[in-house]
């Protein structure tokens, strides 16, 4: 199945896009918002017990590093993406905080991972979802390779949320160009429980910015390349889009928002 979201092909992309696509999802590490949110979840999860954990679809691995950072974990990380680009910058990035020793990089295609049944007590698929052709089976992956007892954690943004400002026609061509599937958090309870999961705790947030932009200004900038790759809106008219925003976060008129949430679940056979 092809889908049209370059963060669910970036095995097939160059360096030009794999560079503003590492660029955003290190950005997102230093806005205080989104680390509170993944901390928040990762607190729901018994990391104290936790020698074994699984990371889909890791990117740079900002996630994998602020779970590796966390006083009470102190297992080891499989860390698995489907470009070995981004894996490499992962591998790099962590080296720099001296987790190296701590993780194991794999290629792997999250919808089919070649691992053992139940090697790893929590299996964590973060901003995975939204970008897969068929999230299904990467829900159905977590369930099988999570032991009984273990932690399955699915966060990801609605992405039929995301807005900047009025100019709806623009937000629809964003969605279309870097998100497969902008509603897959709203089924989300449905597939934990079609795989065998059962829903434990959630979370939700809204992630919005009024009057000055800084948590989406890597994903605008990110967007002069990235869009026009799909071809749902022309190099011209994304930059002019994008120089529109900035102008407003100067002028303290900027708009922009959408929500995440966070999905926990347990096995069937969890006592």
């Amino acid at each position: 199945m092809s889908i049209l979201d370059v963060y669910g092909r970036t095995h097939e992309l160059d360096a030009q896009f794999i560079d503003a696509i590492a660029t955003r999802l290190e950005a997102r590490s230093g806005n205080a918002k989104y680390i509170a949110m993944l901390h928040e979840y990762l607190a729901l999860l018994d990391l104290a017990k936790a020698k074994d954990v699984l990371v889909l679809g890791c990117g740079t691995g900002v996630e994998v590093r602020q779970l590796l950072g966390r006083s009470e974990f102190r297992g080891k990380v499989t860390a698995t993406d489907i470009s070995a680009d981004l894996l490499q910058r992962g591998r790099q990035l962590a080296a720099h905080e001296d987790f190296a020793n701590r993780i194991d990089w794999q290629v792997q295609d999250a919808q089919n991972v070649t691992l053992p049944d139940g090697g790893f007590d929590v299996v964590i698929a973060h901003t995975l979802v939204s970008h897969v052709p068929r999230p299904v089976e990467v829900v159905r992956e977590a369930a099988r390779l999570v032991r009984g007892s273990g932690t399955v954690a699915v966060f990801d943004g609605d992405y039929a949320t995301m807005t900047f400002g009025a100019d709806r026609e623009m937000d629809e061509k964003i969605i279309s160009a870097v998100i497969a599937n902008p509603r897959v958090m709203r089924a989300m309870p449905q597939l934990f429980r079609h795989v065998g999961l059962e829903l434990i705790d959630s979370r939700g947030w809204l992630m919005t910015e009024i009057g000055r932009a800084d948590f989406f200004v890597a994903a605008l900038n990110s967007f002069s390349i990235l869009v026009p790759k799909t071809g749902v809106a022309t190099a011209e008219d994304m930059q002019d889009f994008v120089a529109r925003q900035m102008k407003a976060s100067e002028d303290g008129t900027f708009f922009a928002g959408y929500n995440f949430y966070a999905m926990i679940g347990k096995g069937a056979n969890a006592s």
